[in-house]
């Protein structure tokens, strides 16, 4: 069995998550495990996308530095937030 690692989350927003797992007959860690699981392969799957876009030359210079802007600032954050 995988250790646990505990997340803070907002208590109004954790009440919610427990509301909807239990209309859905899951715990509130497989709710979350799950939202979890789509929002990091929704970040993946915009990051590929946006790399398509610029492979492909659909963009302009501007774009493509908007593109890599955004990007670098998503990476710090994240690194911020670990």
């Amino acid at each position: 069995m995988t250790p646990k690692k505990n997340v803070a989350i907002e208590p109004e927003l954790f009440d919610r998550i427990a509301e909807e797992a239990a209309a859905e007959g899951k715990t509130a860690d497989d709710f979350a495990n799950e939202a979890a699981r789509r929002y990091m392969a929704r970040r993946w799957l915009d990051r590929t996308r946006r790399e398509a876009e610029v492979r492909r030359g659909n963009m302009t210079d501007d774009q493509v530095e908007t593109v890599v802007e955004k990007s670098v600032q998503e990476s710090r954050s994240e690194q911020r937030s670990r």
